[in-house]
């Protein structure tokens, strides 16, 4: 399964992975939406991948049967959106970054409606906390 930002060259099609990197096993996909993945890390640190090999991907990562990202791909490959789970920014929490912006001084964002309904779905159907 994916591998956080360790495939040789996502550019070029290139989605072998680099010894080495951070790999997910997937536990399943969401019944009524089969492009919402979830998945499981193997290490110790919990990130979601920087890459998908589908476009368009939602991966939800879980760690210790709790959801700890939530993370939107776009057409390249590309994480375009994550929802961070694990700890407050700004006093909010969970909290979103689009485009990979994790600037400490931004303010907190919460989720839109949209991705609180998506993750009420995913919570419920996999057991998690």
């Amino acid at each position: 399964m994916g591998s956080r930002g360790a495939f040789e060259n996502i550019d070029i099609g290139k989605f072998s992975f680099i010894e080495g990197g951070q790999h997910y096993k997937s536990i399943g996909s969401l019944s009524s939406n089969t492009n919402v993945k979830v998945i499981l890390q193997d290490t110790k640190n919990v990130k979601a991948p920087e890459y998908s090999h589908t476009e368009g991907r939602i991966y939800a990562v879980v760690k210790e049967g709790k959801l700890k990202h939530l993370a939107y791909y776009d057409e390249s490959h590309n994480q375009a959106v994550s929802i961070d789970f694990a700890h407050p920014h700004k006093g909010i929490q969970p909290h979103r970054h689009e485009y990979m912006d994790h600037n400490k001084n931004a303010p907190g964002v919460a989720p839109t409606p949209e991705e609180e309904a998506l993750i009420k779905k995913i919570k419920k159907e996999f057991h998690l906390k």
